[in-house]
């Protein structure tokens, strides 16, 4: 245990407690939780935040031991029914604004990933989520989450939830980016994410530095198709344009770009009224970005990455370029921890706010656990790797702990209990990933 801490489960339960104290600035009924009630809101939230991935009846049971205060299922979910998903998107602001230490890349920038990925809900007809057609037996109800992570203090930042139908994740990360309110900030995103709009709203955001990994091959744009066999360096000066007439007339003359209408309309001129989903400025836009090109593999064949940047040549060349893109990868594993060692795969409802409470109660709990692991002594063994916590005992430690207590005593006795769970860290180790349908998870056929 280090010397100096911060109690950030008191600091939750702080969090927690003003929430519901103003909590119908957070939900649309005026008359819900008015009345003395055995599961008053501060208590409703806190049960939520607790869950792991058992049947309702245990996580109630686990958390309401006391034959006085046994909550029922029925009074539980009627409960909840009266929250919203603005209780949960609060309390996760609330604790970012208040993280014990905010570390930064060279002192100077927030460094970031943005990415999404689906979780699997519980059939249910009424949902918006659905895909296919609500007739068919092999439809699903499945929601996307895109996410701000932060890479070095390992802690969700912010969240938009989309139906998996109708998913953008360009949209979605715009959305975010414009959420952010951090100073200099570094934000890598994943080849899904590359086109001149998402390029040139980084560029006219205050404070944004960006990192995009750019497809290669005939499908990338001319500048990366024209690139040499080997790592280099370069800026790009072009025009970017919506105008098929402007383009048309233009295109021989200047190197331009044109941003095609998402319905293909093939026409010279366009109706005023006509509004291109793909891009979000004037018809004509000057764009300056910087490429660079990396080599990736080591195994004798030549693999090679394109980036998208507008990071200084001087303080970020090439060799950091490479180490910073590679870092993207903390967000992949975050996502594992969230969804297996949080259990955020097994909801307890088939609503679908009740799955956005659920899945912004996990991230919450994620925040807690790095922001503990980070202030817990790890001992190092004289072996080859080095040590880090074990994240999913952390998450059962904590948890437990949790329920019956808060205190600075409870806390540093998590502290203690935590440096007897460790695991090394493989930082070159590969793996192929294994990628196969995953169903939903039933609420009855749950191990105990």
């Amino acid at each position: 245990m280090k010397t100096q801490y911060t109690n950030i489960l008191n600091r939750l339960d702080q969090i927690i407690n003003d929430t519901a104290n103003h909590i119908h600035d957070f939900i649309d009924s005026k008359t819900a939780f008015t009345r003395k009630r055995k599961l008053d809101a501060a208590t409703l939230i806190k049960t939520t935040l607790n869950m792991q991935g058992n049947c309702l009846e245990k996580e109630l049971l686990d958390a309401f031991e006391d034959n006085d205060k046994l909550m029922t299922v029925s009074a539980y979910v009627q409960q909840k029914s009266k929250l919203s998903p603005n209780c949960f998107y609060h309390i996760l602001n609330e604790l970012n604004s208040s993280l014990f230490k905010v570390n930064r890349l060279n002192k100077r920038y927030r460094l970031f990933a943005i990415d999404g990925t689906d979780f699997n809900q519980a059939w249910n007809p009424k949902s918006k989520n659905i895909i296919g057609s609500a007739s068919k037996e092999k439809s699903l109800c499945q929601v996307h989450l895109n996410v701000v992570y932060d890479l070095i203090n390992n802690t969700y930042q912010d969240c938009v939830f989309q139906a998996k139908k109708k998913a953008n994740e360009r949209q979605a990360a715009v959305e975010l980016l414009k959420g952010l309110d951090v100073g200099p900030f570094i934000v890598i995103m994943d080849r899904g994410y590359a086109s001149f709009n998402m390029i040139e709203n980084c560029n006219r955001l205050h404070n944004c530095f960006y990192i995009i990994r750019s497809k290669s091959g005939q499908s990338a744009i001319k500048e990366v198709a024209v690139l040499p066999d080997k790592e280099c360096d370069f800026d790009v000066d072009c025009k970017v344009t919506s105008s098929t007439y402007y383009f048309m007339t233009h295109h021989r003359e200047e190197n331009i770009h044109l941003v095609t209408h998402k319905k293909k309309h093939y026409k010279k001129n366009l109706s005023k009224k006509t509004r291109n989903s793909d891009w979000d400025f004037e018809d004509i836009c000057q764009i300056k970005f910087r490429i660079c090109k990396l080599k990736i593999s080591d195994d004798g064949k030549e693999h090679w990455e394109i980036l998208f940047t507008n990071l200084n040549r001087q303080e970020f060349p090439l060799s950091k370029m490479k180490a910073l893109y590679h870092s993207r990868w903390g967000v992949e594993t975050a996502f594992r921890k969230l969804k297996y060692d949080l259990g955020s795969v097994q909801f307890h409802s088939k609503q679908d706010r009740f799955v956005e409470m659920e899945i912004l109660a996990h991230m919450i709990m994620f925040n807690v656990v790095s922001q503990i692991n980070a202030q817990a002594y790890t001992p190092q063994k004289h072996c080859k790797h080095r040590y880090m916590i074990n994240f999913k005992m952390a998450c059962i430690i904590i948890q437990r702990k949790y329920r019956t207590s808060s205190t600075d005593r409870a806390f540093k006795q998590i502290l203690v209990l935590l440096s007897h769970y460790t695991v090394p860290i493989r930082p070159d180790r590969k793996d192929k990933r294994k990628l196969k349908t995953k169903s939903p998870i039933c609420f009855l056929y749950r191990v105990a």
